[in-house]
Order: structure tokens, then sequence, then C-alpha cells
């Protein structure tokens, strides 16, 4: 039975984490935003499907390095946005 606090997610999903947990210098995939509110404003700062980017600082805010341009996000969206790690180091 899904939570009602966490959107029901596939299978192939359980790697998946909060980018709020995610430590400085690590490289990672976007993989879901569960907060249907902040997906058009992600999208526009660059943060699309399957897009990679660098943790530069954790907590309020959290900085993410998408390309070239870095984006602050706030610990509560940083917890709505759900990331994979990826295999690449570089962003």
């Amino acid at each position: 039975m899904p939570s009602r606090d966490r959107p029901s997610m596939p299978h192939d999903a359980v790697s998946a984490v909060p980018l709020s947990t995610i430590a400085v210098g690590t490289s990672v995939r976007l993989h879901a935003v569960t907060d249907a509110a902040s997906r058009p404003h992600l999208r526009a700062l660059g943060l699309v499907d399957a897009a990679r980017f660098r943790v530069c600082k954790s907590g309020d805010p959290c900085i993410v390095q998408v390309r070239t341009t870095r984006i602050g996000l706030s610990r509560t969206i940083a917890a709505e946005v759900l990331v994979v790690s990826d295999r690449n180091t570089e962003p």
C-alpha cells in the first residue's frame, strides 16, 4: 500500500533519493520532482528530465551546478527533487 506522504514510485526508482540528502561534490541525474507546482519552474532553470548536475552546497539553500550555471534551491524544494547517482563525475 502506497504511503500518503510520498507518491507511489516504480520499482526501478528504488535508488532515487531526495536531493537534500546528497553530499557536496556529488554528481547526480534528475529522476523526478514530486511537487507538481515546482516542475515548470525547475525546468525553466535547466533541471529537465535526466539532467546531470553537481551539488555545490547542501543545506538551505542547496546550490547545484547545471552545466555552467549555479542554482539555489530551498531545502523544501530540494527535498522534492528526486535524483539518482550519475556514474560520470563531471556535470
